[in-house]
């Protein structure tokens, strides 16, 4: 029979030895546990940080592109304009060629050059002049849109907007999706997301082949 102080002796070893291990094992638990819960927070905050820069940059994005030019026009287009607007204002070989103070289309043109050396006050003043000697609707209506690009030109969005829309309001304008499309881009620029939407949309259900239809998508989608 063995001696109950050796029994006792055989316990009591193993349980000194679990001591320390009972002991010091929570404790590094733990510590590995906040070290853990500290890399999380960091990824967390590094992600929300990231995140904040990415939708800032997509904003200022969308702010520098809405106020940037566009090339209003594609320049293709503005010399097929002024082609056609010869055309139509050519003169009756037996008739006087008129100067060109005096001739609508002619000023037309210069006034057009002079939009696109980017001299925006000079044409604007330009095309109001023609307004003033009251040319016919198929020039009136171009008159007015120019002056539209000429004042987002200068940063002037509302009063760009009215003659946008003025242009709008003649019934064979050619310039409506243009003139739609600029009116978004100016309630863009204004920082009125709604209503540059919906101008979107309205261009893009109005003209589905516009020339600027995709323009318009991705200005579209960029505004989210």
């Amino acid at each position: 029979m063995i001696p109950r102080s050796r029994s006792l002796t055989k316990i009591l070893v193993p349980l000194a030895l679990l001591l320390p291990a009972l002991v010091v094992g929570p404790g590094c638990g733990s510590s590995q546990q906040a070290e853990i819960d500290s890399l999380n927070e960091t990824n967390s905050r590094m992600r929300y940080e990231r995140d904040s820069v990415m939708s800032a940059n997509k904003r200022l994005m969308q702010q520098v592109e809405a106020l940037a030019s566009e090339n209003r026009v594609l320049s293709a287009r503005a010399t097929d304009l002024e082609v056609q607007l010869r055309e139509k204002d050519a003169v009756p070989p037996m008739v006087a060629a008129p100067t060109m103070s005096s001739d609508p289309g002619s000023a037309y043109a210069e006034a057009l050059a002079q939009y696109r050396k980017l001299d925006f006050s000079g044409a604007m003043k330009s095309f109001e002049a023609l307004l003033q000697k009251g040319v016919r609707d198929d020039l009136a209506d171009n008159c007015h849109y120019w002056i539209g690009e000429c004042l987002y030109g200068m940063g002037k969005y509302s009063d760009a907007v009215h003659h946008f829309e003025t242009t709008l309001g003649y019934a064979s304008s050619e310039k409506k999706d243009d003139s739609m499309l600029m009116i978004a881009n100016c309630h863009a620029a204004m920082g009125n997301k709604g209503a540059a939407k919906d101008w979107y949309n309205k261009m893009i259900t109005s003209y589905p082949a516009s020339p600027y239809l995709k323009r318009a998508q991705e200005k579209l989608n960029a505004l989210g």
